[in-house]
Parts: C-alpha cells; sequence; structure tokens
C-alpha cells in the first residue's frame, strides 16, 4: 500500500475585472478537479483576499487561502481575526498561508521599512504565537522584541491550518515548528541573478530543502504536507519554448530545467504526470498550485492525479 500523501492542487489568482468573469473562474476551478483557490497578498492590483475568499467559500465546495500573506503587511492580531472569520465562513476550509515578506515592491509602495531578513523572520514567529493564543479564544497577552499585546480578547472558531513559506535555514526551522503545509520556497541567501535563482529553484537544492524540513520535523514529518507554487508551464507543443527560453533567461542546462519543482513544468501530458508521480517520490511535494493563467493548460494533468495516492 502506497504511504504517499495524495496530490491535490490549487489555482492562484488575482481576481477577475468583472463579476461574470469571477463566476466564470470560480465554475471552471471547481469543474477541473483543483481543491483549492487561493489568492496572493501584496501592493499590487488584485482582489481583497478576505472578500474573495469569503466569496468562493460560498459558491463552491473548495478549500480557500492565502498564498501567501506577507506578515509585515498587518497586524497579527488583525489578520488573526481575519482568519478565524474566514474560517467560520467557510466551515473550516481556509488554510491561512503566511511569510517573513520578500517582496521589495510591497515595502516600497506602503512606505514600509525592510528589515533584515533575521529581524522579519523573529517577527513571523511572534506573530504565528499571537495568531495561535487568538484562536484559543481565551485573552491574549504577549510582549515580544516586534509585538506587544495586552489583554486582547481572542476569538475560537474551526481550526486555522497554517502554510509557511520557506527556503532559507532560519524559516525552514520555523516552518517545522509551526506549520502545516510548509511551501517550499526561495532561499534568499542563495543570490539573486537569474542564474542563481534558477539553481536554489532545481531538483537538487529542493531535496536539501526538504531533508532540512525534515530534520528539524523529527516524527511529526509524516504529518505535514509539502507544497511548491509552480511559476511557468508549458504543455505538449508549448514545452519546447519553455525549456529553450528558461535555459536562456537563466544559464542553467536543459535538465535542470526539466527538473526545476518550482520554476518550469514543460512537457506533455503524460510525462507531467510521470514527473509529478517520481518527483513525490523523491521529495514528498503532493499539494502544486498553478497560476490561473496556466488553468486550461493543467486542467487534464489535475483531473488524472487528484486525490491519487
Amino acid at each position: 500500500m502506497s504511504t504517499a500523501r495524495p496530490f491535490r492542487f490549487g489555482l492562484l489568482t488575482k481576481g477577475a475585472a468583472t463579476r461574470a468573469g469571477w463566476l466564470d473562474l470560480l465554475a471552471r476551478v471547481t469543474d477541473s478537479g483543483f481543491d483549492s483557490m487561493l489568492v496572493p497578498v501584496h501592493s499590487t492590483a488584485q482582489f481583497s483576499p478576505v472578500a474573495a475568499l469569503a466569496d468562493a467559500a460560498a459558491r463552491t465546495p473548495l478549500r480557500i487561502g492565502t498564498l501567501v500573506m506577507n506578515n509585515d503587511l498587518q497586524h497579527p492580531a488583525l489578520l488573526a481575526r481575519d482568519a478565524v472569520t474566514l474560517a467560520v465562513l467557510s466551515d473550516g476550509r481556509f488554510d491561512l498561508g503566511i511569510g517573513a515578506g520578500w517582496m521589495e515592491r510591497d515595502y516600497r509602495h506602503l512606505g514600509i521599512p525592510l528589515d533584515p531578513g533575521r529581524d522579519r523572520v523573529t517577527r513571523l514567529a511572534e506573530a504565528i504565537e499571537i495568531m495561535r493564543r487568538y484562536w484559543n479564544g481565551t485573552e491574549v497577552t504577549v510582549h515580544g522584541e516586534h509585538y506587544h499585546v495586552d489583554g486582547l480578547p481572542g476569538m475560537a472558531g474551526p481550526r486555522v491550518p497554517l502554510l509557511v513559506g520557506a527556503g532559507g535555514r532560519r524559516m525552514l526551522a520555523l516552518a517545522a515548528r509551526t506549520a502545516e503545509i510548509v511551501s517550499i520556497a526561495r532561499d534568499f541567501s542563495a543570490g539573486s541573478t537569474p542564474h542563481e535563482v534558477a539553481l536554489d529553484a532545481s531538483l537538487d537544492s529542493t531535496e536539501r530543502k526538504v531533508r532540512i524540513l525534515r530534520g528539524h520535523l523529527g516524527d511529526r514529518a509524516v504529518e505535514v504536507e509539502l507544497n511548491v507554487l509552480v511559476v511557468r508551464v508549458g504543455v505538449g507543443s508549448e514545452a519546447r519554448a519553455h525549456l529553450d527560453r528558461y535555459t536562456s533567461e537563466t544559464g542553467v542546462d536543459l535538465e535542470t530545467a526539466r527538473t526545476t519543482p518550482e520554476n518550469l513544468l514543460a512537457a506533455t501530458e503524460g510525462e507531467l504526470v510521470d514527473t509529478l508521480l517520481e518527483r513525490r517520490a523523491r521529495t514528498g511535494i503532493s499539494y502544486y498550485v498553478f497560476r490561473e493563467p496556466n488553468l486550461d493548460q493543467v486542467s487534464t494533468v489535475v483531473g488524472r492525479l487528484a486525490g491519487a495516492a
């Protein structure tokens, strides 16, 4: 009997231009076998995550979630309130995706200082502690290095699983302590050139991150789901063009491009099915999120693998 965690798939969307377009998107995602719909949280033009996810929960059976909330954009006590609201309205179908923040544009747009990574990780750890206490429904008092909360009334509701995006060693350790889902993400200490980013997203690098994570998880490894966001997709006749463009832009070889779990999936439908099965066996990654523009391209693969053990 297989011990692998069953596959599930999510779609990441910023919203739609019209109500009709939004309703059509919800129907297409539901009909294509996706398990979840997720909304990013950045300062760019997009739907409000709380409003969009509440509407998606009311109209579909999908799980809903953020991928991911930048912790620095909202006080954790208010985020905890938003999270439990969505958990109640969805009858427990909400996953809170959260990270320490990384996109310089968010900070520039909002006039927020981008602190060193060590400070942002420490702040996220304090934020998660506040949110966990809030969800117990008891009074919250926390005096940390970054947050001070005094006598805050908590609000209990359905359990809110945490998805934590992590790639660096400190974030992987934090995710191992706090998350039900870990999204294997970029390690910013690995460099910022296209070549360095591509190498950090390679299969070898991903396996290294998973080993570090599992070392921190110990016996809890069987309980934690591993996730990845796929940035680009090329299926069938489009696959080779995507591979060639990726190798040209990043300077990595074709084999690295073919096997990267995060930045690119490019092959025939049958090859993609085999690739995801083989990669799950190697890394344990079973939860894939695709961007909305790739919905139609991946729907057949999603239909074939969703729920497969």
